[in-house]
């Protein structure tokens, strides 16, 4: 939230005309309402004002907020005094979900800010810009909010033709106008199995867009790069990833120090300035790999932890001198308790003991880490002989067990690498997966972990009964009189397609999975 604030009052501060988000307002599609509130009054302390908005809205507001009730931008209200417009669309996290409607529309339709860039229909684009103008300056403003990136990949792939996409620009003086679009998808490939590869390809983008806005990816790119176009009928263009304002996961990208962009146009000319963050809760990510840095220590001979061991005490070390950093480059205005991300790998001669507990170890720094709980990544590689392989016989091998970093990756490895026949029809591995994970979870009582553990697999059994109960291939005879033996095959046959559709199912969900941030 202070983050979000400090961005208000900077473009406040460096006297903006308006402030343009590529998404994700929210890190949550229903955020909390202590969340959505703070987020509301600090867009109405920040700007609804009498501060004067030097640019003219020409474009048709109707179509530009087609699913709003007003037809007009905020500053325009005769009801409302606005002095610094947000335009902004739609990110997966704000999503749009059940009858299209997302927080944003709350925002929207009060007046707090300006959402665009929104489409009723699924198979085909008609994307209308906001034309804005100041002076001699014309701005036209594209924006796609989240869509599933197969889908919008398809329809760049037919841009040329027309056929699924289409981007209205202005009758009169079309080249005069400065594009930039607003986009907010994945960026590099993160699929090798779809034809899409789950992305949106840049070379596929229109020539005739000056700058592109990229949300959704995290990583902090602020100083805009320029792409050849893929196309034959134009130059290339610009892109512009400004990244999330703060750290969302404890990654190397999100370590990246975060920056705004203050953004100058005159003509079909831009100037892009960098602006650091001052708030944002600092984060630092490392590694610790015990067979390669630390080859010359001496470890015990022995298959039981004990105290006081050697890879604790490096441990406490590398923690102790990422705190220093961390004091050193603090800013006046950042939180004192620094984001903390050690990936810890056992390998070698450090795997013949137990590695530490990362959640006890961590309660050590609960007054100095913010998030002491998850500080530690623990990877062990053990080497992998040839006789660790699984090979159907019920018995988890060491070479599942080394590829495994939780309980339910275990699960999950050993029924993909089982023999058929020892495979689950009516239990779902994930599902029972997750809930044997549970076990390991210090903060919760055995008896408490039982019971989700019988709910489960009662919840899981019921669900197949019922299954099994609505087809009509398993109703009695009013007499009671059957072939036994021809009900358990088509009982057994029925089990099968559920299993297999059970199967399809779960395949389509970890697709869907893949493509949400």
């Amino acid at each position: 939230m202070n983050t979000f604030e400090e961005i208000l009052q900077k473009a406040i501060k460096y006297d903006a005309d308006f402030v343009l988000l590529a998404g994700d307002l929210f890190h949550e599609n229903n955020p909390s309402r202590e969340i959505f509130l703070g987020v509301s009054r600090k867009l109405r302390q920040h700007c609804l004002s009498s501060r004067p908005v030097n640019f003219e809205f020409v474009s048709d507001p109707s179509k530009n907020f087609s699913s709003s009730n007003f037809d007009r931008v905020n500053y325009d209200d005769p009801n409302i005094n606005v002095g610094l417009p947000v335009f902004t669309i739609h990110g997966n996290h704000d999503d749009l979900s059940g009858k299209g409607l997302s927080v944003l529309d709350n925002l929207h339709e009060v007046g707090l800010l300006n959402q665009f860039g929104k489409f009723e229909t699924l198979d085909k684009f008609s994307v209308e810009p906001i034309l804005l103008r100041k002076g001699n300056t014309n701005l036209a403003l594209y924006g796609i909010g989240n869509q599933r990136d197969d889908r919008l990949c398809r329809a760049f792939q037919g841009y040329v033709s027309d056929e699924q996409i289409h981007f209205r620009r202005p009758a009169e003086h079309t080249e005069a106008w400065f594009n930039i679009l607003l986009l907010h998808q994945n960026r590099p490939k993160r699929s090798t199995v779809r034809t899409t590869g789950a992305y949106v390809n840049d070379k596929l983008l229109p020539s005739f867009f000056d700058l592109v806005i990229w949300g959704h990816e995290h990583e902090c790119k602020i100083d805009p790069e320029y792409v050849e176009s893929g196309r034959v009928d134009g130059d290339g263009f610009f892109i512009l990833q400004p990244g999330s304002s703060i750290a969302t996961s404890l990654t190397k990208d999100e370590a990246i120090p975060k920056h705004i962009a203050l953004l100058k146009v005159r003509g079909r000319k831009f100037v892009s300035k960098p602006i650091p963050l001052e708030t944002v809760r600092q984060l630092f990510v490392d590694e610790l790999n015990f067979e390669l840095d630390y080859e010359d220590v001496r470890i015990p001979n022995t298959t039981i932890r004990q105290d006081r061991m050697p890879d604790e005490r490096i441990v406490h070390e590398k923690i102790e001198s990422m705190l220093e950093e961390a004091d050193a480059s603090r800013g006046p205005h950042q939180p004192t308790l620094p984001l903390l991300r050690l990936k810890i790998i056992y390998s070698g001669r450090w795997t013949q003991f137990p590695p530490l507990n990362a959640k006890r170890f961590g309660v050590t720094f609960a007054d100095r880490v913010a998030n002491y709980d998850e500080m530690i990544q623990i990877k062990t590689i053990r080497q992998q002989g040839p006789k660790d392989q699984t090979q159907g016989t019920g018995h988890v091998g060491p070479a599942v067990v080394d590829r495994c970093l939780t309980v339910d990756q275990l699960v999950s490895d050993f029924f993909t690498t089982c023999d058929q026949t020892q495979k689950m029809k009516i239990l779902t591995e994930t599902a029972m997966g997750r809930s044997i994970s549970e076990y390991s979870n210090e903060d919760k009582k055995v008896a408490e972990l039982d019971r989700e553990f019988i709910a489960c697999v009662k919840t899981q059994v019921e669900t197949f009964r019922q299954a099994l109960i609505e087809t009509d291939e398993v109703s009695v005879p009013a007499d009671y009189t059957m072939d036994l033996h021809q009900t358990e095959k088509r009982l057994m046959k029925k089990i099968a397609v559920a299993t297999d559709s059970r199967s399809r199912a779960r395949v389509e969900l970890d697709d869907d999975e893949m493509e949400t941030d």
